[in-house]
């Protein structure tokens, strides 16, 4: 049984997360989703637990997929969602982010990138108006180096699995000129025959903005999740320390899986 957690503040962008999760996964058997709610005061428990059965009974009309309800106390948020998907052995962490205003990416952001710089399991980061409609195309970064079969790569091996999509391959590096590399020519080999099951296509751009580049790519081919790839460490030391880079996540429309080691 895989787990999928979403957790809930009541805001208007979680609320959208859990529909968008519950649409992906709605009538799989083999899917348990876990609404989680953290609160501090032991006055909120009664109320939020109302409200996670209320949302749990409105995604369970029509679905067959396992939902369940819990809510956690405690003194740390980040820390005792960390706790509960280790126990769970979560195969994912749905998320909700909202960033139309600065004050938003304060208080909805925060947790959202946090959680997602943890190393517990994929988070997918959903934008606050994105809809579950299919996962027909994704995009997977990848810088092209040192490309192995690890637990990245298993991982995202297991998103692609679930999906079936038409899988897209997206290297942006300044050296890229009339031709590739032998280097690059030898990690496309072997990525291609890790995901041979899959059938990628490769691409390279010779783009200096690597983030506005990513964004380009997944407007034109109408791309439905962004995989932060294999390899691709760099992204995550530069998440959340730029502006630049947060301003790609927050301004997306297309919802992000973070994956990494």
């Amino acid at each position: 049984m895989k787990t999928v957690i979403v957790p809930l503040d009541f805001s208007e962008t979680s609320f959208n997360a859990a529909h968008y999760a519950a649409n992906m996964y709605k009538d799989r058997e083999d899917v348990a989703l876990i609404l989680y709610h953290f609160y501090h005061a032991a006055e909120d428990k009664e109320i939020t637990q109302h409200y996670l059965d209320t949302l749990q009974a409105e995604l369970a009309v029509g679905s067959t997929t396992l939902t369940q309800a819990v809510t956690e106390s405690g003194d740390n948020f980040i820390d005792s969602l960390s706790a509960f998907a280790h126990v769970k052995g979560a195969y994912m962490i749905v998320m909700g982010l909202t960033g139309k205003t600065k004050l938003e990416q304060r208080f909805s952001g925060t947790n959202t990138l946090k959680m997602a710089e943890k190393n517990v399991c994929p988070v997918l980061i959903v934008p606050e108006d994105a809809a579950y409609v299919s996962i027909s195309n994704v995009l997977i970064t990848s810088q092209m180096k040192y490309v192995e079969d690890t637990p990245v790569l298993l991982a995202v091996k297991r998103v692609l699995t679930d999906f079936r999509p038409a899988v897209h391959i997206l290297n942006v590096d300044e050296s890229h000129y009339i031709s590739l590399t032998t280097d690059f020519k030898a990690e496309r080999d072997k990525m291609e025959a890790l995901l041979i099951d899959f059938k990628p296509e490769f691409y390279f751009m010779r783009l200096f903005d690597f983030h506005e580049s990513v964004n380009l790519f997944a407007h034109d081919k109408n791309i439905d999740m962004i995989i932060i790839g294999p390899q691709h460490h760099s992204f995550y030391e530069k998440l959340f320390k730029t502006q630049h880079t947060k301003k790609m996540i927050y301004q997306s429309k297309v919802p992000v899986l973070a994956v990494h080691e």
